[in-house]
Formats: C-alpha cells, sequence, structure tokens
C-alpha cells in the first residue's frame, strides 16, 4: 500500500514509524517524537537551493535538488525495504512537498509499502496546536505540591511504579524547574518539541486520572501551555508534600551531586552566576568559595531557607493530603490508596 495520510489516522496505525526528511537542523529543532532523521537535502545542500530560488532561478535550483536528492535514492531504498517487516512507513518534509514527495514516488515506484504525511511537519504542527489543549481537559489532574527538596519527584516516580498515570513535566522538559535545573541534564527541547512529547504522553494515557508535580509555568526555557497549567493548577485534587530540612538537603544532594558528571562544577558556577542578579554580591561570593571548596550541603541549606522557601510560597490551602515524606515509597503507596487508582 502507498497513499497519502493525515497524521490523526497514523496515531492508528499498528506500528508507524515517521521519517522525517527535512535537513539535519529543522529536525534537531523539532520533529515528531521517535522519527528518525534523513534528509533528502542536508543543511548544505538546502542552502545552496535555497539560494537559487531566491534568486529567481528556479529551474536551477529544481536541477540541483535533483541532483543532491537522486544520490541518495539508492541507500534510502536499502534502508527502508530492511525495515519495513510490520511497520507502516510515513514520510515527511515540511509541508508535503518536494522532499517527501520525490522518496514517496521512488519508493512507490518500487511496490514498497510507505505513506506520505499530508502537509507535512506544518500538517503535524498545526494538529498539535488544535488537539493538545482539547486532550489536556479530558484528564482529572491529581497535584503533587511542596517545597524544594520534598521529593515530588521520587513520589511520582513510584506512583507510576505502582500502576499509575503520570505525567513528569520535569522529565519532558529535560529540566529540574530550579535555578540549577539543568545541571546535569541532557539540552533542553524547544517549545514545539516540548509540546510534542506533552502531547505524545498526554495520548498514551488510558484513565482519567493523571498524577502531576504542581512545576511553575516556566520550566527553564521551555513553558507548560497555559491551558495545561491551569488545569493542574486549579484541579480541586491537591496534595501537599512537606519534609525536614536536613532530608531537603540531602535529597538535593542525591539528585545533583551524587549523579554529577565531569561538568559538574563548571555547571553548577554558571547556574549559580545567573542566580548572582537575585542575591547579594557577599552572598554571590560566599556560595562560590563553598562550591569551590565542595561544600555543598551549606550552600543547599542556605539556598532552601534563604532563596527558595522565601520566593516560591505555596498559595494554596485546601488539601486533600498533607503527607511528611519520610519514606517516597510509603508517602506514594497512602496517594494511591487514596484516591482509589
Amino acid at each position: 500500500m502507498f497513499r497519502s495520510t493525515e497524521y490523526e489516522e497514523s496515531l492508528n496505525f499498528e506500528n508507524p514509524l515517521y521519517i522525517d526528511l527535512r535537513s539535519e537542523t529543522e529536525f534537531e529543532n523539532s520533529t515528531i517524537p521517535g522519527a528518525i532523521n534523513m534528509p533528502i537535502l542536508n543543511d548544505i545542500e538546502r542552502r545552496e537551493v535555497s539560494i537559487l530560488y531566491v534568486n529567481s532561478e528556479i529551474e536551477k535550483s529544481k536541477e540541483l535538488g535533483v541532483k543532491y536528492a537522486s544520490i541518495k535514492l539508492n541507500d534510502y531504498f536499502k534502508y527502508i525495504s530492511n525495515i519495513n517487516h510490520g511497520k507502516d512507513i510515513v514520510l515527511f518534509c515540511s509541508r508535503g512537498g518536494y522532499r517527501s514527495t520525490v522518496l514517496f514516488n521512488f519508493l512507490k515506484s518500487l511496490d514498497e509499502r510507505v505513506f506520505k504525511l499530508n502537509f507535512g511537519y506544518k500538517g503535524y504542527r498545526h494538529y498539535i496546536i488544535e488537539e493538545l489543549p482539547k486532550l489536556s481537559e479530558k484528564f482529572e489532574f491529581i497535584n503533587i505540591n511542596g517545597y524544594t527538596g520534598t521529593g515530588k519527584t521520587r513520589i511520582l516516580n513510584e506512583l507510576e511504579s505502582l500502576g499509575a498515570q503520570v505525567l513528569n513535566l520535569e522529565e519532558l522538559a529535560s529540566h529540574r524547574g530550579s535555578s540549577f535545573g539543568s545541571v546535569g541534564l541532557e539540552k533542553q527541547p524547544t517549545q514545539k518539541m516540548f509540546e510534542s512529547l506533552l502531547f505524545d504522553k498526554l495520548n498514551s494515557f488510558k484513565n482519567k486520572t493523571v498524577f502531576v508535580e504542581s512545576e511553575s509555568i516556566k520550566i527553564g526555557k521551555v513553558s507548560v501551555p497555559k491551558y495545561l497549567y491551569d488545569d493542574y493548577n486549579l484541579s480541586s485534587n491537591q496534595v501537599l508534600i512537606t519534609s525536614k530540612i536536613e532530608d531537603r538537603v540531602r535529597r538535593i544532594r542525591e539528585d545533583y551531586v551524587n549523579s554529577a558528571n565531569e561538568n559538574f562544577e563548571s555547571e553548577i558556577l554558571s547556574s549559580l552566576n545567573e542566580l548572582r542578579k537575585y542575591i547579594s554580591a557577599e552572598r554571590f561570593k560566599n556560595y562560590k568559595n563553598l562550591i569551590e571548596n565542595r561544600d555543598y550541603d551549606t550552600v543547599i541549606k542556605d539556598l532552601i531557607e534563604k532563596y527558595y522557601d522565601q520566593n516560591y510560597s505555596i498559595k494554596k490551602s485546601n488539601f486533600d493530603l498533607v503527607l511528611k515524606n519520610n519514606n517516597s515509597r510509603e508517602v506514594a503507596k497512602t496517594i494511591f490508596d487514596y484516591y482509589e487508582i
């Protein structure tokens, strides 16, 4: 079978595999989650073709595009024919034009089972913008609140292991949500990619109830869509997690320091530098000296008491549960049982 398809239809395919035919830079910026990149024109080739086109040398731009594309067709045919067993191959480019049509028609002529995504990535992006708000409002969110270091993410992980549906916004954003939230993690996705990951995760849920951590609307460089933020922040299901200061310090040290990579100190100092506009010059200098001497606990405790707790107040008052986190597994089980998941 070979024909065009809509993204919504492809969601019902038994085993879809999306192949992004755009350049590597377009792919890195945002794509359909799980897609693999097979550029018909790489960045350099696309730039050369575009220059000719912009300068009204239309025929020359087409000739150059065909030349670059034809070089890759044999390798792409071999690759796709090898992976095509039991998969629904869906090709897409930027708008469903030249780049996807070239490979689609070539594979179709060889009787390969492929689909071409109508309107390409642009059509997919339009679908996400339209459908993500509708998807978000279908769920009943249970919002886990608590100050930094109270173990909210650990509780979410335990809830997930118990079989609950969990929307881990920090994981999708590749950021822990604090001033030091990027330390030790991979590069954050773009806003478009973050929204695609949100859609994919929400669309995977089978039941109505979803647990989420009470994140700010900004998580590093990406933003939670306002409608989703309101859906969990204004939910009638609210849980508050508390914890001793000593345990909060320990958890933060374990999450940041104990899992540190080789760039840890430089990343910590870089994040501290971003924080300096919010703290005095004396405190900044003191923190820097403590970090360089690896006295992390003192820095963490001071930041909790004199920065995070003072600047990130919890304004809600009506909580279904207020639980002290001495054991994340036990707390998760209490929450799980309370909501009868």
